[in-house]
C-alpha cells in the first residue's frame, strides 16, 4: 500500500512539474535578419541607385505572458550593419547634398548597436518548433563608424552627419524557419543639411527582408 501512495505521489508530482514547465520555456531567443533597406518618404532630387541592404544579429531573453507560452515579450541586444546606395554627396561645406547626377552609386554605410524590443503572438507548444509567429517589435538604436564612399573617391568618414540615437517599428510574420519583417523609422537618419530638401527632418529608412529566430 505505502509503495502505491509513493509511486502515485511521484507520479503527480512528476506531471505537475511538466505542467508547470510549460510557462517556463522559451522561443526564438536568437534573431538573424537580412534586408532590404530603401528610403520611404519621397524627397524632391533623391534616387536611390543600386541595392541598398543591412543585417542584423543579436540575443532576445523571451518572457512568456501566459501558461501556454504563446504569447510573451523579450527584450534583447543586438548589432547591426547598413550600406545605402544613392545620389547623396558631400558639398564643400561638408553637409549632405543630392547630386545633380541621379546614376552616381555613392555609399553611406554605418554600424549600429540595437535594443529591440517584442510582443511575441505565436501558435507554439512546448513539444513543437513549427508554428506561426506575429511579432511586433520597437527598436532603439545606436549608430556609429559613419563612413561616405563616393563613386569617385576614397572612403570618408563621417563625423556629426548621422543621428547617433534613432528608434523605429516593425512586425515580423511567419511560420517555422521563414519569416517576413518590416521595419520603418521614426526618426531620421540624416543629422546635417543645408539643401532645401530637408534632407536632416525627412530622411526616414525602412527596410524590408527575412528573419531567421532560434533558441
Amino acid at each position: 500500500m505505502k509503495l502505491k501512495l509513493l509511486i502515485t505521489f511521484s507520479l503527480f508530482n512528476l506531471l505537475n512539474s511538466q505542467e508547470n514547465s510549460n510557462i517556463k520555456y522559451k522561443e526564438d531567443q536568437i534573431y538573424l535578419n537580412f534586408n532590404f533597406d530603401f528610403q520611404l518618404k519621397s524627397i524632391e532630387g533623391y534616387q536611390q541607385n543600386g541595392f541598398s541592404r543591412s543585417f542584423n544579429f543579436g540575443l532576445l531573453k523571451d518572457i512568456s505572458l501566459n501558461k501556454k507560452g504563446n504569447k510573451a515579450v523579450a527584450l534583447g541586444l543586438g548589432y547591426g550593419y547598413s550600406r545605402l546606395v544613392n545620389n547623396l554627396d558631400i558639398g564643400q561645406n561638408l553637409n549632405f547634398i543630392l547630386d545633380d547626377d541621379f546614376a552616381l552609386r555613392n555609399k553611406l554605410s554605418y554600424h549600429t548597436i540595437q535594443f529591440p524590443f517584442e510582443f511575441r503572438l505565436r501558435t507554439s507548444t512546448i513539444e513543437s518548433f513549427a508554428f506561426w509567429r506575429v511579432y511586433l517589435g520597437y527598436r532603439v538604436n545606436y549608430n556609429f563608424s559613419p563612413k561616405y564612399k563616393p563613386f569617385f573617391g576614397r572612403k570618408t568618414s563621417l563625423k556629426n552627419f548621422v543621428s547617433e540615437f534613432t528608434h523605429s517599428v516593425s512586425i515580423s510574420v511567419g511560420f517555422n524557419t521563414w519569416n517576413i519583417r518590416f521595419e520603418t523609422g521614426l526618426s531620421p537618419l540624416i543629422k546635417i543639411s543645408t539643401t532645401s530638401n530637408s534632407l536632416d527632418s525627412g530622411f526616414y529608412i525602412s527596410s524590408v527582408g527575412l528573419v531567421f529566430y532560434l533558441l
